[in-house]
């Protein structure tokens, strides 16, 4: 079953808006916010974990746009 462009607009939209909110949600004690740590036999990759959510956020916002389409803008004055 193929989704209809404003179906898949908002699926998008509802999976940055929890991407934003699990960032918004980090503290200097959740996963994700700390240094990465190794020890015997586990390693957690916090940097990882960060720098994905940050990825899928820029990914969504370039689907965003694709989706959106070319724009045009009009700009009147003097560029500096």
């Amino acid at each position: 079953m193929t989704k209809s462009p404003a179906e898949v607009i908002s699926d998008l939209l509802t999976r940055r808006d929890a991407v934003l909110s699990q960032l918004a949600g980090l503290t200097s004690t959740s996963v994700g916010a700390l240094p990465n740590t190794a020890g015997t036999g586990d390693h957690v990759d916090h940097v990882g974990l960060r720098r994905s959510l940050y990825q899928e956020l820029a990914d969504i916002d370039a689907a965003l746009e694709r989706i959106a389409g070319p724009r045009e803008t009009i700009s009147r004055g003097r560029l500096i």
